[in-house]
C-alpha cells in the first residue's frame, strides 16, 4: 500500500529537494565519462551485439521493479541543425498511470512542466518564468510544435526504462544488418563519482539501417540501472570525430519513494503554477 502524503508534508519534501537538486545538478553537469581499458565481451560463434544486449538485458530487468523515481535529469540534444543548451532538470517520474514532473534548474530556472495520462486531456501543463510567465500556465500537446520546440523526443518517452527499451531496440534491429560493428566493454568506468559499466558500440561507415555512428549506455554498477546514454552521428567533415547528437543523464536517483498524484498537481503549493 503506498503511503498518501499530505500537501504539508509535500511542501517541506519539494523544497528540501529543489535546494538538493540545485547543488547536484549543477555537480552532475561538470561530471565527465572516464573510461577506462575495454574487456573484449564475444565468445566465438556469437553476433558481436549479443553480448552487450544480454548485459543490457539485465539492467531491463531490474528496472521493472522501480515504480517511481525522483533525481537530477540532464540532457543535451540536438534539435534540427542547432545542439541546444545543456539542461538540467528535478524529475519525479511514476510509472502507472505515467506522471512526469519536471522543474528546470538551468536555463529556464523556474519553469515547471507535468504530464499526468489520464488528466488534462493527456495534456502537458507548462509554465514559464518573468516575461512569458505572464500568460500562466498553458496546455500543450506532447508532440506538438511548441512542447517539441527544445526536444527530440515528446515528454510521454522520458524515464531510465524507456532509454534503455529504445537502446535494445536499436541493438536487436543493427544485429540484423552486416555492417561491421565494433563492440566495446569498459567495465571500471566512471561518470563523475559513480562507478559504471559502458557498453560501446560503433560502426565504420554509414549504412542503411544504422541509425548513429557511436553509441554509448551506461549501467551504475551499484544499482544496474542505465544511468546514461551517448549518441553520435557521423562527422560531418572528413577526418573530424563523431557529433553527439543525444546524451541524457540521471543522477541522483532515488526509487521507490512512493510518489502519488499530488506530486504531478500542478495544484501542488510546493509547485508555482
Amino acid at each position: 500500500m503506498v503511503k498518501q502524503h499530505s500537501y504539508l508534508q509535500n511542501t517541506v519534501l519539494v523544497r528540501q529537494t529543489k535546494k538538493f537538486v540545485a547543488i547536484a545538478g549543477v555537480l552532475a553537469l561538470t561530471a565527465t565519462a572516464c573510461l577506462t581499458q575495454a574487456t573484449p565481451l564475444q565468445a566465438q560463434s556469437e553476433h558481436a551485439l549479443d553480448p552487450a544486449i544480454r548485459l543490457a538485458m539485465k539492467s531491463y530487468e531490474t528496472t521493472a521493479g522501480v515504480k517511481d523515481f525522483q533525481g537530477t535529469f540532464i540532457k543535451r540534444e540536438k534539435v534540427g541543425r542547432k545542439m541546444q543548451a545543456t539542461q538540467t532538470m528535478a524529475i519525479k517520474f511514476r510509472e502507472k498511470p505515467l506522471s512526469v514532473y519536471l522543474g528546470f534548474q538551468q536555463p529556464h530556472a523556474g519553469r515547471e512542466v507535468i504530464y499526468f495520462h489520464g488528466r488534462n486531456g493527456n495534456q502537458i501543463l507548462a509554465h514559464e518564468t518573468g516575461i512569458k510567465g505572464l500568460v500562466g500556465t498553458v496546455s500543450l500537446q506532447p508532440n506538438s510544435p511548441q512542447a517539441m520546440d527544445e526536444s527530440r523526443y515528446p515528454i510521454t518517452t522520458i524515464g531510465i526504462r524507456k532509454m534503455l527499451y529504445q537502446i535494445l531496440k536499436q541493438w536487436k534491429e543493427e544485429r540484423a544488418v552486416d555492417a561491421g560493428v565494433a563492440v566495446k566493454y569498459f567495465p571500471d568506468a566512471k561518470l563523475g563519482n559513480m562507478q559504471c559499466k559502458v557498453l560501446q558500440t560503433s560502426y565504420p561507415q554509414q549504412k542503411q539501417g544504422i541509425r548513429f555512428q557511436m553509441t554509448r549506455l551506461y549501467i551504475d554498477k551499484a544499482t544496474n540501472l542505465p544511468v546514461r546514454v551517448e549518441q553520435y552521428d557521423w562527422p560531418t567533415r572528413k577526418n573530424s570525430q563523431p557529433e553527439l547528437v543525444e546524451e541524457y543523464t540521471y543522477t541522483n536517483i532515488r526509487t521507490n519513494v512512493g510518489l502519488t498524484d499530488a506530486d504531478f498537481d500542478p495544484k501542488n503549493p510546493g509547485y508555482n503554477f
